[in-house]
């Protein structure tokens, strides 16, 4: 049976799935120069970005997941190190986008062009960071980890505060969130289409 510390962080995957999603099709009309670009939901989902994924779910990877696979075997160092730094490199790349997004806003035109490849570039390092930790470290937590470790694992990622799953919803989170079920058809944005 699936520990559920597995279960926890695979929907937290879906969620921050979703809100990559919607960052790459606001990106594409954009680049498409098409007039329904929505900046307030842009800033919303980099809001998102910053406020749960790297102030929430990464840190508790580091923390607990990765070290405790760490403290099981050695024969995830190496991912896990790339990892650890794929953590570190995310929290950049989100802010370089909210610059280009901030630069956008005042008026330069050089970003409009920009923003697009940024936000790009970012979904493509998200999604396979994402697909890394799920069809590689996963299998390797669920071989050594035991029942102890998952339930410190299950029991500091069920503290994470993710508007998208209700929990200390704020306005603009919810609106993300209903914005986000209205716009991704289900499984859409699993499939990084």
């Amino acid at each position: 049976m699936q520990p559920e510390a597995v279960r926890i962080i695979r929907d937290e995957h879906i969620a921050i799935s979703a809100v990559l999603y919607l960052l790459r099709k606001q990106a594409q009309r954009m680049r498409e120069n098409a007039e329904d670009v929505d900046f307030t939901l842009l800033r919303a989902i980099l809001d998102y970005i910053v406020s749960y994924p790297e102030r929430w779910h990464h840190p508790k990877e580091d923390k607990f997941l990765f070290k405790a696979v760490k403290r099981r075997t050695q024969e995830a160092d190496r991912l896990i190190a790339a990892l650890e730094k794929e953590h570190r490199h995310g929290l950049a790349a989100i802010e370089a986008l909210k610059a280009s997004l901030t630069e956008l806003l005042k008026g330069d035109v050089g970003e409009r062009a920009k923003f697009p490849q940024l936000a790009d570039a970012y979904f493509e390092f998200e999604w396979a960071h994402m697909r890394q930790e799920e069809d590689v470290l996963m299998p390797i937590a669920e071989r050594h980890l035991t029942a102890a470790d998952w339930g410190e694992i299950g029991a500091a990622f069920l503290e994470n505060d993710n508007p998208l799953f209700g929990i200390k919803p704020k306005d603009e989170a919810q609106r993300l969130y209903r914005t986000i079920l209205q716009a991704c058809p289900q499984g859409e944005a699993r499939s990084g289409t």
